[in-house]
């Protein structure tokens, strides 16, 4: 319980996976009983004409081939052997359309709540993790007690279930003296596979409360602090200062990208003082203008001073600044809305430099 103490935050994803490689992981044991009790029911209520048919038959068989065995030649060792080894293989078939379905609702549902974890560590063999020791301790432990009474009160339910069920159609069973074999299996077997329905029911409704404080007490159990998410994001983003100045330098080189870009440009539009959004525009190969530079403040002024320096016309147009500055990043090219304006002012600066004609 002290571990616990100030850890109330949810788990991050990080912490969880880790948790997962290690093998821990919210397992109910309760609901592939579930499944599998179900599971085997259907399976058998689904198959059981075509079951009862098919034994019928192989039945016959057996009995024709002793019959036959024995008319022929004494049954010896190898014989009975060959007839042992033809029943057999004939119930194997028979049965593995069950086991077979019933073996891979249990994966399925192992795997639905762990998820697959071939490299977990919690797979692989640790022998200096075998103590006999700490085997007594975790067999006398609080929470084995705890889980000893959980089971004798899953049981105490199920049993009590299971009675209630049937507890109308026990009258029958007296009567059944009187019914030949036919009768008998019909109704001893209508009326287990009432009881095994009731008691699958019963433990999937056990199993989905398990699942449920299992999931509970994994998820408490990885509960963080405010200090281990912070740590965590630290790992696994950087140092909160080294990002800042990572940030700082990697617009301190946009900048100069956008200022080296100011001498190509055509035309620099003002705010007048506040924002300069400077324009290129070839003919040939562009399909409308491109922001090549854009700033407020001081880099504001150092494109206009820029542009002063290499003869780029300054145009001030508080409109098409302001809407430029807000709307379009470095690189984009002119909203179709803004096409009319840009063309007024382009028009005028290639005019004064005589540039009409295609560039």
């Amino acid at each position: 319980m002290a571990e616990q103490e100030g850890r109330s935050e949810q788990a991050t994803g990080r912490r969880k996976e880790e948790a997962r490689q290690k093998g821990q992981v919210a397992v109910s044991r309760d609901v592939s009983t579930a499944a599998i009790l179900l599971g085997g029911l259907a399976f058998i209520y689904a198959l059981i004409g075509v079951a009862t048919t098919t034994l019928s038959d192989l039945m016959r068989e057996w009995l024709s081939l002793a019959a036959d065995m024995g008319a022929r030649q004494t049954i010896g060792p190898d014989t009975f052997h060959a007839l042992m080894m033809k029943v057999s293989l004939d119930v194997l078939g028979l049965s593995m359309p069950l086991v077979g379905g019933v073996a891979v609702i249990g994966m399925a549902c192992y795997l639905a709540q762990t998820g697959f974890m071939w490299n977990s560590e919690g797979l692989r063999l640790d022998v200096s993790r075998i103590s006999l020791l700490k085997g007594f301790g975790r067999l006398f432990s609080l929470r084995s007690v705890a889980e000893l009474v959980k089971s004798i009160l899953k049981i105490t339910v199920i049993t009590w279930i299971g009675v209630m069920a049937i507890r109308q159609d026990m009258t029958v069973l007296p009567s059944l003296i009187q019914y030949d074999l036919e009768g008998v299996l019909g109704v001893t077997g209508g009326l287990a596979f009432k009881l095994a329905l009731w008691i699958g029911l019963t433990v999937a409704v056990l199993a989905g409360a398990d699942y449920g404080y299992q999931r509970f007490e994994w998820e408490r159990g990885l509960r963080m602090s405010k200090q281990e998410i912070k740590q965590e994001r630290r790992e696994s983003e950087g140092d909160p200062m080294l990002r800042s100045r990572v940030r700082s330098l990697q617009r301190e080189m946009a900048r100069k990208r956008m200022i080296t870009a100011v001498p190509k440009a055509d035309v620099v539009i003002t705010n007048p003082t506040h924002l300069a959004v400077a324009l290129r525009y070839d003919f040939a190969t562009m399909g409308a203008p491109v922001v090549v530079a854009k700033g407020a403040g001081f880099l504001a002024e150092r494109i206009k001073t820029m542009a002063a320096e290499h003869g780029v016309m300054v145009i001030e147009n508080k409109f098409v600044a302001r809407t430029l500055y807000k709307l379009v990043e470095v690189g984009q090219e002119v909203p179709a809305d803004l096409y009319r304006a840009v063309a007024e002012i382009l028009a005028l600066v290639f005019r004064s430099k005589g540039q009409m004609t295609l560039r």
